[in-house]
């Protein structure tokens, strides 16, 4: 099984947008043109998140996601505001392939095990946004600007894995946008827990890190910064990472 590389690409209304920390978020193109290079230069999978969705728990942005899957010929996973099943259908019918849940399987954990009832553990994702502090890790709420106390990270994946999500992505907060590398600590944790895949994203900033991910066994890896402001693009990387022998696709 090859280990993917996945851009991540924020939306905010109409536009691409980019951030650090979590915050900070500033213009950085249109989604469908961004989206049609990621699919033309190779890229494994896709990764948007509406983040105005998420923040506001409305209802996604449907015609942006419906402009970006026209532009793809490769699994594409949708997060932001997605808190029924009806909404998670009308994604998939618009163009998604996967699910992401973040805050609304945190409201309501039940939600993963509807979606994968619906539509397979295959097709649900659980975001799991996580913050260090005084070297312990917490789950981080975005709406609030929070680290959860009493929600554990490893418990909590547990609990969502046992729901039936088939595949979690951690975003480390405190290395979003960084680019000043991964945390595997997180990684090796919740790979010693976790049966499904891992994405791991938050840090990437040399090539050199992406390599460093590939050694560490990362399933997937979910690339933002370092795609919209650095000379880096699949093409490159993909180039590199195969000279260095690395497990990735053709």
């Amino acid at each position: 099984m090859y280990q993917r590389l996945i851009p991540s690409i924020l939306i905010q209304g109409n536009r691409l947008v980019k951030g650090k920390f979590f915050d900070n978020h500033k213009d950085a193109g249109s989604p469908r043109t961004t989206a049609r290079a990621h699919n033309h230069q190779g890229a494994d999978e896709l990764l948007v998140s509406d983040i105005k969705a998420s923040k506001f728990n409305i209802p996604p942005n449907f015609e942006i996601l419906k402009e970006i899957a026209k532009e793809v010929f490769m699994p594409l996973t949708f997060f932001g505001g997605i808190s029924s099943v009806q909404l998670a259908r009308k994604c998939m019918d618009i163009g998604a392939d996967k699910i992401g849940l973040n805050t609304t399987a945190i409201d309501n954990p039940n939600l993963i095990n509807s979606l994968a009832k619906q539509f397979g553990s295959q097709a649900v994702v659980l975001g799991l946004d996580i913050i260090k502090i005084d070297n312990n890790y917490f789950v981080y709420d975005h709406r609030s600007k929070k680290a959860i106390q009493d929600l554990e990270p490893l418990i909590w994946a547990k609990q969502a894995i046992d729901l039936g999500c088939g595949e979690i992505r951690i975003m480390s907060v405190d290395k979003e946008g960084s680019q000043n590398g991964f945390d595997f600590n997180i990684f090796n944790k919740m790979r010693k827990i976790a049966n499904i895949p891992i994405i791991l994203e938050g840090g990437a900033g040399g090539l050199d890190d992406l390599e460093e991910a590939y050694d560490n066994g990362v399933n997937g890896i979910a690339l933002g910064s370092q795609l919209v402001f650095s000379d880096s693009n699949l093409i490159k990387i993909k180039k590199h990472l195969k000279t260095k022998n690395k497990n990735i696709r053709d």
